[in-house]
């Protein structure tokens, strides 16, 4: 018992050895960052650094192009995000099923995160001149992240023995039977993880904004958090960027937490 126990000492000091490296990386790179974030919007400007503790919050909340650029990138997470997952799923159940025969397809699907976006940008234009809505950003933002949905869905897709599969045939279900009752079950998992890694994504949606409408300063309609945000950079409103830096993390923190809730519940 005695050597047991050392020896599962030995391998937990060993495991905790090899999490540092990566404990480290999370302090410097993104706790330390955020604290001082956090110190920023509770100060009234970056130089005098007098605390005004939550004043910036408040303006920030009070501010019309903050709320204008929150509402849409609602937006594009209630249109993109469901329309993304759809597309998704049905091409990883055809995928699933042919593996082999459509592999030349799932290399096709990474295809757009090997693409210069730059170079999609310019195709996007074309594509899109004279559009006055935010269809082209929502276009995009399903197009370059469609890839590594079906990469996951796929995968998870692929574990599934087929045997239930086998069963379910002989008892006379059909391919929509299969999927509802046996594939979309058991990816339930993989599906929220993907879903979350979408919304995240639809909070990314920047640099390709910024470089179809070729400024800082898009129609209204496209105008989201990340324009907001680095407006306020280029201005040197730090207490402002800080604080709504702030409250986009708090949102996709509770984004994230209300999504494991419900994968608890559909799984329970």
């Amino acid at each position: 018992m005695k050597k047991t126990s050392y020896g599962n000492k030995k391998w937990n000091l060993r495991c905790c050895l090899c999490l540092l490296p990566s404990f480290l990386g999370i302090v410097v790179f993104f706790l330390v960052p955020y604290l001082r974030v956090l110190y920023y919007s509770l100060v009234n400007n970056q130089f005098q650094k007098k605390f005004v503790w939550f004043r910036n919050y408040q303006d920030v909340l009070q501010n019309e192009y903050f709320l204008l650029a929150l509402k849409n990138s609602f937006w594009l997470i209630l249109i993109g995000v469901p329309a993304l997952m759809l597309l998704s799923l049905v091409l990883s159940l055809s995928l699933s099923f042919s593996m082999r025969r459509f592999r030349i397809l799932q290399d096709l699907f990474v295809f757009p995160m090997m693409v210069p976006t730059a170079a999609i940008v310019v195709v996007w234009q074309n594509l899109f001149s004279g559009s006055e809505s935010a269809l082209p950003i929502y276009v995009l933002f399903v197009w370059k992240n469609l890839g590594i949905c079906i990469i996951l869905l796929t995968a998870a897709l692929t574990t599934i023995d087929n045997s239930y599969y086998e069963a379910a045939r002989l008892d006379g279900a059909g391919t929509i039977k299969l999927h509802l009752n046996i594939s979309v079950p058991l990816v339930v998992p993989t599906f929220f993880f993907t879903l979350l890694l979408a919304v995240m994504n639809s909070f990314k949606i920047f640099k390709e904004s910024f470089l179809f409408y070729e400024g800082k300063y898009p129609p209204e309609h496209s105008y989201t958090l990340q324009f907001y945000m680095n407006n306020n950079f280029l201005k040197f409103n730090y207490p402002s960027l800080a604080s709504a830096s702030i409250i986009t993390s708090l949102l996709a923190l509770v984004i994230v937490f209300a999504g494991l809730s419900l994968q608890r519940r559909v799984q329970s």
